[in-house]
């Protein structure tokens, strides 16, 4: 979209500050965007949460201590010491559906974090190509009122020669305080567009700030092999209809017909997402139908024992030192997990209906998305192949004017029809940078043509 770079330039001034770049503006939003850092967080409580679930043993082992005495009663010494140490093991193979249910939660927040990266980047670069469109119209209006200016000087020169009367003096007037007015208003757009571009990328709203994303869409979108356009910008080499005689050889167009993307290998964000939150949810059914089956708790002790014996007439104390094993295994008669194994199918019912509503969704998206850009493609391509002929016509209805063969009605629907046009060709360029930012956001890419890691 070389093209699209042509039609702005033409109507920018030299910005008074360093340019940022479209890889510059979409680093700094990702880096700076607030609901990407909440994502990384739940990616690292996700992460975390599967390392927990992957232990061997969920449960703490549990340490009993107990200690008897007759020192309340008859108090002849007798003592019992008991030291027991348990452990609640899982024989039904809970750990493996636990840790498939975490291996697929966390693929299920990195895809939404990508999700988020690309969503994120592309309203970055929305923005930056709002605040060049409204620079572009603010340069417009200047244009225009420059041209009023001159209008108003030739016109008060032919009226104080008698050839135009006070009317079309007046008029001239008019038409000049109406651009300026026109500017003004220009520039305040100009200016809230910065504001709001300045706001995504962290930066003060008053920030001086100049972006050059139309271009670099354009220009990392040249002419590539579908092997390179997988690999590195994420463009295929298509051909756009013809493009009217004169202007096919342009490099500018060229570049533009070659910025369609081609589609990704690669299924898009959210719908990895919805896929590994089914396969979470369906993990989660089969855990907890395992969890049924009873663990049991297996438990390990010492225990001393001193008690008085009798021998005859003589009674001593006489000390026993054993060790314990127990097991104890629970009775699964009235809780087996139902409400929570109802709630569980639910989910993984209602995570396969969004699964395939995904589909569906991403599928319809991709298609308008190559539909709108086409359209957006053709419709900047006629515009700029007639912007020359226009401005060359609004230059001769000027001279004539001067000259004194056209009147100032002529003059000024002359330039009326030229500058609207220009602003046509101004919307149509950044309409056609959007369209290729949504198709890009469509397939799964960034706007510079890359996949988010």
């Amino acid at each position: 979209m070389f093209a699209v770079s042509a039609a702005l330039s033409l109507m920018l001034a030299a910005a008074p500050t360093e340019v940022w770049s479209l890889e510059r503006v979409v680093a700094e939003a990702v880096e700076r965007a607030p609901e990407v850092a909440a994502a990384r967080a739940e990616e690292s409580a996700a992460e975390g949460a599967r390392s927990a679930d992957g232990r061997w043993l969920q449960d703490n082992p549990q340490l009993d201590v107990g200690f008897a005495s007759d020192a309340l009663t008859d108090d002849q010494g007798e003592q019992r010491v008991e030291l027991m140490l348990s452990q609640t093991v899982e024989v039904a193979g809970q750990r493996g559906l636990r840790v498939a249910r975490a291996e697929a939660a966390v693929d299920a927040v990195r895809a939404r974090r990508r999700a988020v990266v690309l969503e994120a980047a592309a309203e970055a670069v929305s923005a930056a190509a709002e605040l060049e469109r409204r620079e572009a119209r603010a340069r417009l209006a200047e244009e225009a009122l420059e041209l009023a200016r001159t209008l108003e000087e030739a016109t008060a020169r032919r009226f104080a020669a008698g050839d135009v009367p006070e009317l079309d003096r007046n008029g001239a007037a008019l038409e000049r305080a109406r651009a300026e007015a026109r500017a003004a208003m220009a520039r305040a757009e100009s200016a809230g567009a910065r504001a709001a571009l300045n706001r995504r990328l962290g930066r003060p709203a008053g920030a001086p700030l100049s972006v050059s994303v139309l271009a670099e869409a354009g220009a990392e979108a040249g002419p590539v092999t579908d092997e390179k356009a997988r690999g590195d910008a994420g463009v295929a080499n298509v051909t756009s209809p013809a493009a009217p005689m004169g202007i096919q050889d342009r490099p500018q167009l060229r570049a533009t017909r070659a910025s369609l993307p081609s589609p990704l290998l690669n299924e898009r964000p959210e719908l990895q997402a919805a896929r590994a939150e089914e396969a979470a949810a369906k993990a989660e059914v089969e855990l907890l139908r395992r969890e049924r089956f009873p663990d049991p708790t297996l438990g390990l002790g010492y225990e001393r024992e001193r008690r008085v014996e009798s021998h005859g007439a003589l009674t001593d104390l006489h000390t026993e030192h054993l060790l314990v094993a127990r097991l104890s295994l629970p009775l699964p008669l009235w809780e087996r997990n139902q409400r929570e194994l109802a709630e569980a199918s639910a989910r993984r019912s209602a995570r396969e209906a969004e699964r395939v509503a995904r589909e569906r969704q991403v599928d319809a998206e991709s298609t308008v998305a190559r539909s709108t850009f086409e359209a957006a493609r053709a419709a900047y391509t006629a515009l700029e192949a007639a912007r020359p002929a226009v401005e060359r016509n609004l230059e001769l209805m000027r001279r004539a004017y001067e000259a004194g063969e056209l009147s100032l009605d002529a003059l000024l629907l002359a330039r009326d029809r030229a500058f609207a046009a220009k602003a046509e060709t101004v919307e149509a360029a950044a309409e056609l940078a959007r369209a290729r930012t949504a198709l890009l956001r469509a397939e799964g890419r960034l706007p510079t043509g890359g996949v988010p890691r």
